[in-house]
C-alpha cells in the first residue's frame, strides 16, 4: 500500500503517465481523475479546504493491503497553475503533506528550452493571443499573475516536497529518460517507490496521446483566437465560434514556413532561458538519477 504522489511539472509526458503507464492494474491503483484532484485538493480556496475531507476521501480510494498495488496520486494540476506563475504550487504540496501521510514523491521534469516552447504552443492552443516574446516578458498590472521564468527553477519544488516528506521519499525523473528508453524509465520509477524492479515485467509500448500545433500554426491559431471560446479566452466572439473552430483545424493542417518559424522560436526562447537555469538544474542533480547534463540541461554550478 505504498503512495506515490506525481504532481507534474507539466508538459513532460504527464498525459502519458496517467493514461497509459499508471492505468496497468498489474501494478498501479490511480485514485483520482483529474476533475476530481481539482475539486477535491486544488480548487477549494484556503480558507474553504478541509484536510479532514480530503484525507477521508483518499483513504476510501486507498488499495487493500493484500493487493500489492502502488496507489497514485497523479496530477499536473498540483504543481500549480503555469499560466499565473503556479503560485500555489507551495501550499498545495503542504496540502498533500497534511492529508496523505507517508508518500513517496515523483516530478517529472523537462530541459527549460524546449519545455518553454511546448507551454506557449499549450497556451495558444487554449486561447491566448499574445506573441512569444509578450508571453515570456508580460508584466501585469499590481495584483494581476502572469506567467512566470521561475516556474522552470524545478529544485524550488523537489526541495519543498523533500522537507515535507523527506530527501529520500522525492526523485524527479526527466521526459528525455522517458522518450529515451522507456523500459529504464519505469524500472527506475519502480525501484524508488518499492525498492527494486519486477524482473521481466515491460511497460507498455502505447504512444503518448496529446497533439501539439506545428510551430506555422501559431498565427493562424491566434487569431481564431479571437473568435474561439476557450479556458485562456472565454470572453471571444460567441456567435463566430465555429469560424475559429473551423480556422484552428485548418491550421493544424498547414506545414508551409514551419521551418523558419521554429528557427525564430527557438532563437527567441534561448535568449530568454540563456543563463537562467544552470544553477537551478545543478541543485536538481541531487533528487535525478540519471545525468542531467548528458541529456541536455544547462548545468552551472
Amino acid at each position: 500500500m505504498t503512495l506515490l504522489i506525481h504532481p507534474g511539472f507539466h508538459k513532460t509526458g504527464t498525459t502519458w503517465m496517467q493514461e497509459v503507464l499508471f492505468r496497468d492494474k498489474r501494478l498501479f491503483n490511480l485514485m483520482f481523475d483529474q476533475q476530481e484532484t481539482d475539486s477535491l485538493l486544488v480548487r477549494p480556496h484556503d480558507f474553504q479546504f478541509s484536510p479532514q475531507h480530503a484525507s477521508s476521501a483518499i483513504t476510501a480510494r486507498r488499495s487493500g493491503k493484500d493487493d500489492n498495488l502502488i496507489d497514485v496520486i497523479s496530477s499536473e494540476l498540483l504543481c500549480g497553475n503555469m499560466f499565473s506563475g503556479s503560485r500555489d504550487s507551495r501550499i498545495l504540496a503542504e496540502r498533500l503533506f497534511a492529508v496523505t501521510g507517508p508518500a513517496k514523491i515523483l516530478l517529472t521534469v523537462r530541459a527549460q528550452i524546449p519545455m518553454l516552447k511546448s507551454v506557449y504552443l499549450q497556451y495558444v492552443k487554449r486561447g491566448g493571443r499574445k506573441s512569444l516574446t509578450d508571453f515570456l516578458n508580460y508584466e501585469p498590472e499590481p495584483g494581476y499573475n502572469w506567467f512566470r521564468g521561475e516556474v522552470f527553477e524545478f529544485h524550488h519544488l523537489a526541495e519543498h516536497y523533500a522537507s515535507l516528506f523527506g530527501a529520500d521519499n522525492v526523485m524527479v525523473l526527466p521526459q528525455e529518460l522517458l522518450i529515451r528508453d522507456r523500459q529504464i524509465f519505469f524500472e527506475t520509477l519502480l525501484k524508488f517507490v518499492r525498492g527494486e524492479a519486477p524482473k521481466g515485467l515491460a511497460v507498455s509500448d502505447e504512444k503518448s496521446v496529446g497533439v501539439s500545433p506545428p510551430s506555422s500554426a501559431i498565427p493562424i491559431l491566434r487569431f481564431a483566437n479571437l473568435f474561439r471560446q476557450t479556458p485562456v479566452n472565454p470572453e471571444a466572439m460567441r456567435m463566430f465560434n465555429g469560424f475559429g473552430s473551423l480556422l484552428t483545424s485548418l491550421s493544424y493542417r498547414m506545414p508551409i514556413g514551419s521551418a523558419r518559424k521554429e528557427t525564430r522560436i527557438k532563437q527567441q526562447i534561448e535568449s530568454f532561458a540563456e543563463g537562467r537555469y544552470g544553477i537551478s538544474n545543478a541543485k536538481l542533480q541531487s533528487y535525478v538519477p540519471v545525468s542531467l547534463g548528458e541529456l541536455g540541461y544547462e548545468l552551472k554550478r
